[in-house]
């Protein structure tokens, strides 16, 4: 007796491929998609490191007093008056006059050494925020005989940085807060808020986080002491 596919056998096979044949356009597009969204994610990776790294720059390049081995809280023209120094002091409202505390330069100091600098004006010499706006793209590409899996990226990413000053002034009503429209592309001329933007372009769609840097100072470490 020759042994011979019987006619079920031949249904189940053909039903059985064209289910796959069918599911093939599904799994396709699938594909596409977990590569998009790798796209995505690998694009927003790369704005959050950039980001991240610029958050570690000083506030502004006058900021930073070397003698004092601190940050100061600076001047600014278009800021708000609120948080604007009281009087001749170097506290503005909210500070606590002591020693080590977060405060202004001393009023005594030359206006133009205690005032914040508009966008890019001090050189680009990399030591501030600000200083970052408008550089050149950062390209982040996997090249022929590059091993991708050692790299942290993976696809061809365009990165382009942008610092602007946001405005700060708010409503009051009796000297309590009433309402305050944060506006991060507002250009605004020398506030107490600068907003980083990073673009990366190559993502199929170009994708923009932001990032918020205000001038607030900072406090001086106090000094060590030894174990009783």
């Amino acid at each position: 007796m020759r042994s011979a596919m019987s006619m079920l056998e031949l249904v189940v096979a053909i039903v059985v491929m064209g289910i796959v044949v069918m599911s093939l356009p599904l799994i396709l597009t699938q594909v596409q998609n977990n590569n998009a969204f790798a796209m995505q994610q690998e694009a927003i990776l790369a704005a959050k490191a950039k980001i991240g790294d610029i958050l570690t720059y000083e506030w502004d390049d006058k900021s930073y007093d070397a003698t004092a081995q601190r940050s100061f809280v600076l001047d600014t023209t278009n800021g708000d008056p609120e948080l604007g120094r009281i009087g001749t002091t170097n506290q503005r409202i909210g500070h606590i006059n002591a020693d080590n505390r977060r405060k202004l330069y001393d009023a005594t100091v030359a206006l133009n050494n205690r005032s914040a600098s508009a966008i890019g004006s001090d050189g680009g010499d990399l030591d501030d925020i600000d200083d970052f706006s408008g550089l050149p793209a950062i390209a982040l590409t996997v090249t022929a005989g590059e091993d991708a899996q050692n790299l942290d990226y993976i696809f061809d990413l365009n990165l382009t940085t942008t610092v602007t000053y946001a405005a700060d002034a708010a409503n009051y009503t009796s000297s309590t807060l009433g309402t305050f429209v944060l506006n991060p592309d507002n250009n605004a001329t020398i506030t107490n808020i600068k907003t980083i933007s990073v673009q990366v372009a190559g993502a199929q769609s170009a994708i923009t986080l932001r990032a918020f840097s205000c001038n607030i100072g900072e406090s001086t470490l106090l000094p060590s002491r030894p174990y009783q």
